[in-house]
């Protein structure tokens, strides 16, 4: 590089707003501005030849992702950053490759600070999303104003939903909106860890041994921030009626010892099925229900808001680098009378196999024939509006549930949740004959 461009290239590094970690492709550190350590909590040289992954503490998936970037394709996510001060900041995050002079493929990660503005206090309604959450729904914008009202009050809230729709990303942004957002969010999956060590999990153990080591709880780890407890309804009662106790009583006590610690920290809990059914059926302490739900959130499923599916669609496309890609009308009406059983998880899915497919060149709308596979035929049971598909893509929908269903236009009529009728009309035209 030319002397004056490498100054030129200096001084920007220094000046902007926005943080730059460049990384070699043995995942170390090359280079760290002065802009990053706002996000990563270390000075440029502390930063220099570490592991990326120690500098830029993220969630594994949101790593994987960014560090998918070495495959040619640029990634960006909003994602939540631990720095080394232990507070957790909220950061738009963009990955591109870049080739060293031996030509080997690592990534350049841009990183956008927005803990503040994800935690101003304006009114959500309206928008198309809230905090890390997508959605103008009006069921997503009733989401919206109850997360801002119950956020600043430490209140216990149960999040319910079904897997995939964004429970845990509802708790990160009441978290972000509480004033403990400087802090962490330690989260405890209840149904990954085996009964037996749950308890040590959550509340610690003492030192067994003269030359044992003693291990500090998740509840001890999340004071002064908050505790996000997933799968809650798998916990054994013994677990239960000592978080009923640090309910109540606002100290914990290690496994294998009688000194009170006391902890300050607020509770989520995550829930597939409604906490209630499950104390109907003895497997949950109704006391404790009734000092966590102090707040109940239900989150709405995805088919319950196909209004979104199109934005959240085009989100997602632009999240997995296909940025700028747009979905035609009548992909659109195909993705909302999809069933989506995994909900927004599945939806994202869906849209990182279509961007991994789509190449730098390719048409910017999107069309029905270059959804997945699975998708372009909707189960039975979803009905695709004749009012949301134009004629021209009627064609597409229909010869690709026929090819879906051997011919059989019964069949094919059926899994597109439309009667015969319909489907010769649709087929007719479309200017299709035989």
């Amino acid at each position: 590089m030319d002397p004056v461009d490498a100054g030129i290239f200096e001084a920007w590094l220094a000046s902007t707003d926005d943080g730059v970690v460049a990384v070699d492709a043995e995942g170390r550190v090359v280079l760290h501005n002065p802009a990053a350590s706002r996000v990563t909590g270390l000075p440029p040289a502390a930063a220099h030849h570490r592991s990326w992954r120690e500098v830029l503490r993220l969630d594994r998936s949101v790593g994987d992702l960014l560090w998918s970037a070495t495959t040619g394709r640029p990634a960006s996510t909003l994602a939540s950053v631990l720095c080394a001060q232990g507070n957790l900041r909220t950061a738009e995050t963009h990955a591109h490759p870049w080739t060293d002079a031996a030509g080997r493929t690592g990534i350049l990660v841009l990183i956008r600070d927005l803990t503040v503005l994800c935690r101003s206090r304006s009114g959500p309604g309206g928008r198309n999303g809230y905090g890390g959450l997508v959605g103008a729904d009006s069921a997503m914008t009733a989401l919206y104003d109850l997360i801002e009202a119950i956020a600043p009050s430490d209140a216990p809230a149960v999040i319910e939903g079904e897997a995939g729709a964004g429970k845990e990303l509802v708790a990160q942004t009441i978290h972000a909106r509480s004033r403990r957002a400087e802090r962490p969010l330690v989260v405890v999956d209840c149904g990954a860890i085996a009964s037996p060590l749950l308890e040590a999990e959550l509340f610690g153990r003492a030192r067994t041994a003269p030359h044992g080591t003693a291990a500090i709880g998740r509840a001890e780890l999340a004071h002064s921030g908050t505790l996000l407890l997933r799968r809650l309804g798998s916990a054994p009662a013994a677990v239960q009626g000592r978080l009923l106790r640090l309910l109540d009583t606002g100290v914990v006590e290690r496994s294998g010892e009688t000194v009170p610690r006391r902890v300050d920290v607020p509770m989520l809990v995550t829930a597939q099925r409604p906490l209630a059914e499950l104390v109907r059926e003895g497997r949950f302490d109704d006391h404790l229900l009734h000092r966590l739900q102090v707040v109940r959130v239900r989150l709405p499923s995805l088919r319950e808001r196909p209004s979104d599916i199109p934005l959240l669609a085009e989100h997602f496309l632009t999240r997995h680098g296909a940025a700028g890609a747009v979905l035609s009308p009548g992909a659109a009406a195909v993705l909302q009378a999809a069933q989506w059983p995994g909900n927004v998880r599945q939806l994202e899915h869906a849209m990182r196999e279509l961007a991994s497919r789509l190449t730098q060149a390719a048409e910017k709308t999107i069309e029905p024939h270059q959804l997945p596979e699975d998708l372009i035929s909707p189960r039975a049971g979803a009905s695709v509006s004749s009012s949301h598909v134009p004629a021209e893509d009627r064609r597409t929908v229909l010869l690709r549930a026929l090819s879906s269903h051997g011919g059989n236009r019964t069949a094919a009529a059926r899994a597109l949740g439309i009667g015969r009728a319909t489907f010769y009309r649709w087929w007719r035209e479309a200017g299709l004959s035989g």
